[in-house]
């Protein structure tokens, strides 16, 4: 089952609006979830972390994490999934969009297995 976590730089308030009209689904902020301990961690640590607890990462940073897949890929290491987010397609301060855009692909993908998925999330 898709359970989104949210980077850093996406704001919790995401969740909360994504929360209000999908209360079954599960997402959280790296900034809260577990009491926040993940915040500030290595780009490696987050991803393994989320993918040990059934978590896939939802995430604008490129420059750092593209490489770490790469490379996590010839390794044969497994990850829970990354949802790559892009400025041109949805601005980070625009909630309302992120919120019904990550909405939109929880109810599509909900039930598929993330394990090594990497896709850009498209508007609804």
């Amino acid at each position: 089952m898709l359970r989104l976590l949210l980077d850093e730089p996406l704001s919790p308030r995401i969740v909360r609006q994504f929360r209000v009209k999908w209360p079954q689904a599960q997402m959280d902020s790296v900034l809260l979830w577990e009491g926040g301990w993940l915040a500030g961690a290595s780009d490696d640590v987050l991803l393994t972390e989320a993918y040990a607890r059934g978590w896939t990462l939802a995430t604008y940073d490129q420059s750092t994490i593209v490489p770490l897949l790469k490379d996590w890929a010839e390794q044969g290491i497994e990850h829970g999934g990354v949802v790559f987010v892009d400025d041109r397609t949805i601005a980070q301060n625009d909630i309302g969009r992120l919120a019904r855009s990550l909405g939109a692909l929880w109810m599509a993908e909900k039930n598929a297995d993330w394990t090594d998925v990497v896709i850009y999330l498209t508007r609804p």
